[in-house]
């Protein structure tokens, strides 16, 4: 026992640190420690309340942001109910259509504001990005994937697609005929040259 306690002697001496010194030192980063462990915990906290006022403001955003759309809106609807009050008060037909196409502008222009805007697609080429495909129909008049029709428009909000276009879409039948003539005359030219 006698030379286990030397040893620690020596290994205390050989360190440089006297054993008050060691108390001290282990004194000093306890309290460093405790120090951290504070600045941690406070740190939590501070990111705990920064999480819950995030959430909250997007929450108040998500419930808010269609404000001043619905704001616009309310005039929309204001004038429809007009426009159905006039029509059972008048028997001008031509006076309500106008004040009903009045109101369907109103509500495009609000529409386009907010950044919808149609995708005209007609007479174009089929892209599946933005069109979706109905009906092929043969046609000869038009080249082949050449939108004829659209069922249903689609729009895109700035520029993203919320809604494809529906469309009909054309399958040449002359460039068919065409192709399989093609392929057959030059199955005949390899026959005769055999």
């Amino acid at each position: 026992m006698v030379g286990k306690d030397k040893q620690e002697d020596d290994n205390s001496s050989d360190a440089g640190y006297s054993p008050e010194e060691l108390e001290q030192l282990v004194q000093e980063k306890d309290a460093e420690i405790a120090s951290l462990k504070e600045d941690l915990l406070r740190k939590r906290a501070e990111f705990d309340n920064f999480r819950k006022r995030t959430r909250k403001e997007q929450e108040e955003f998500r419930n808010f942001a269609v404000e001043n759309l619905m704001m616009e809106l309310l005039d929309v609807y204001d004038n429809f109910e007009r426009a159905i009050e006039s029509a059972h008060n008048t028997n001008d037909v031509d006076s309500v259509v106008e004040g009903v196409e009045m109101v369907f502008r109103q509500f495009v222009s609000i529409l386009e504001k907010e950044g919808l805007k149609r995708i005209e697609c007609e007479g174009e080429e089929f892209d599946p990005s933005e069109h979706e495909a109905m009906m092929h129909v043969e046609h000869a008049d038009h080249p082949d994937n050449t939108i004829i029709d659209v069922c249903k428009p689609g729009y895109k909000l700035n520029s993203r697609i919320i809604r494809p276009a529906m469309v009909t879409v054309s399958k040449n039948t002359s460039s068919d005929k065409e192709e399989k003539s093609s392929d057959k005359e030059e199955k005949c030219s390899d026959k005769e040259e055999k």
